[in-house]
């Protein structure tokens, strides 16, 4: 098992999305609190002015330990700098101008800092909510002399939009990552990881919707076992390098040879399923001797060793069990084996034919 620290010291693919997103809000917020300095010395509000040189102090540091791939420190320096800021602007404005809702923002990034326990997170979060509230208690009355005092709408109004941009970019990035990567593992659960083609577990689901279709509209479907032939060989001469490289420019070819309808599967070692939908027994035959001769006549491993298959054919019926079409094309297959390989032959109940 890994340790904590080897596990964060290379930051996955969402920290690293996660990383770029804070920057760019970093840098947003470090251009906001420069040109608030200049605004309330306008405004002759000298505090606030060196507060917001504080405030890019701080964001600056958070940029510099976000390109040191620490993450969660900047987001804890951006919470302690957005909540003394909101509070101490609503001390000195009071609660006109808007500042405050600077605090809901952080309380939803909050949550992104994953070295945090979601309960700490959701009890610190919850914390900054509850201190958006109190401001409204203690500071709602606060009496100032703010030149802008009459454009308080409007400052309010820029304000919210502001600080609500940050949570809706960051979110709404951080959700197509979300959903990035439940794709990815979703085709994890269903792909063989060198092949491609769909693993035997994922496969047998959809031969049973497949089936249900065949049966709903009267098509029929044939099932075809695929075996490379002498493959133990190939590994003991050439390694298991070579092995997993014919592997997978096998698996290509039947790809190839594959319909959208078709279901490809990597069966088990160097054995392959294809479930052909629509296609009967004659059709089956024809598309089996196209893949085992493209096969047979190209070159693998940078055309150092000849890879021939074997296959068996066997078309599946509706009164049986689809067990019985692959036990069928798999006693076809070992008859291909039993005739010396590099063959075809197919099978009906109680009737074998080969093609060579």
């Amino acid at each position: 098992m890994p340790t904590s620290q080897h596990y964060f010291s290379k930051p996955d693919a969402v920290e690293q999305v996660k990383n770029r997103l804070f920057k760019q809000l970093a840098y947003y917020c470090c251009a906001l609190h420069t040109f608030l300095i200049f605004f309330f010395w306008y405004c002759d509000v000298y505090f606030l002015a060196l507060i917001n040189i504080g405030s890019v102090t701080l964001w600056m540091l958070g940029i510099y330990y976000l390109h040191q791939q620490k993450s969660h420190i900047s987001l804890r320096l951006f919470c302690v700098e957005v909540t003394l800021h909101s509070i101490l602007v609503c001390a000195t404005l009071g609660m006109t101008y808007g500042f405050q809702y600077y605090l809901w923002t952080i309380a939803s990034l909050i949550l992104l800092d994953y070295r945090l326990k979601l309960k700490l997170a959701s009890a610190l979060a919850l914390g900054l909510v509850i201190a958006f509230a109190a401001l409204f208690e203690l500071f709602d009355n606060v009496q100032n002399t703010f030149i802008f005092s009459e454009l308080a709408p409007y400052i309010h109004f820029i304000n919210v939009l502001i600080c609500g941009l940050p949570s809706i970019y960051t979110i709404g990035h951080i959700r197509e990552i979300t959903f990035s990567h439940r794709y990815q593992l979703a085709t994890l659960a269903a792909k063989d990881p060198l092949t491609n083609l769909f693993n035997r577990r994922y496969a047998k689901e959809l031969i049973n919707n497949a089936q249900e279709d065949c049966l709903a509209t009267s098509r029929q479907m044939c099932v075809i076992m695929a075996d490379i032939d002498h493959f133990k060989s190939v590994n003991d001469k050439f390694g298991h390098d070579a092995g997993d490289e014919v592997l997978v420019e096998v698996a290509l070819r039947l790809s190839r040879f594959a319909l959208n309808s078709d279901i490809a599967v990597r069966w088990g070692g160097e054995e392959f399923l294809l479930v052909l939908i629509n296609c009967d027994l004659e059709q089956a035959q024809t598309r089996a001797e196209s893949i085992r001769c493209d096969i047979a006549t190209q070159g693998f491993y940078g055309d150092t060793l000849n890879v021939t298959m074997s296959f068996g054919i066997a078309q599946w019926h509706p009164a049986l069990p689809f067990s019985v079409a692959v036990q069928l094309a798999d006693d076809a297959l070992y008859a291909s084996k039993a005739k010396g390989r590099n063959c075809t032959t197919t099978t009906t109940a109680g009737h074998t034919s080969q093609l060579s």
